[in-house]
């Protein structure tokens, strides 16, 4: 990878990393994790940017690790109005997402 590239990735990584840690899906920033705990996470949708996948297919990305790589509730039974803000806060993180790295 030449040097521009690589500067681009870091770039890049840096900006959705604050995006990610801003979003904080299931509340480990807010909890006093290092500000690396959703690397892995962020690194997939990175992956996912620069192949130009859907944003339905990142949501999906998104709700799998949630509940699988972290280990939190199925969001499926998460009581109102917990349920409703996790999908809202979801969407304005997408809509960050495409913001900064769509247009």
């Amino acid at each position: 990878m030449d040097k521009a590239l690589k500067q681009k990735y870091k770039t890049d990584f840096a900006t959705l990393t604050e995006l990610v840690n801003l979003y904080d899906p299931c509340g480990l920033i807010s909890g006093g994790a290092p500000s690396d705990e959703y690397d892995c996470l962020t690194q997939q949708l990175l992956s996912s940017v620069y192949s130009k996948k859907t944003r339905e297919v990142m949501k999906e990305l998104i709700l799998h690790e949630v509940e699988h790589h972290f280990g939190t509730t199925d969001i499926a039974t998460l009581e109102e109005p917990n349920k409703t803000q996790f999908y809202n806060d979801l969407d304005k993180f997408l809509n960050n997402l495409e913001d900064k790295f769509y247009k």
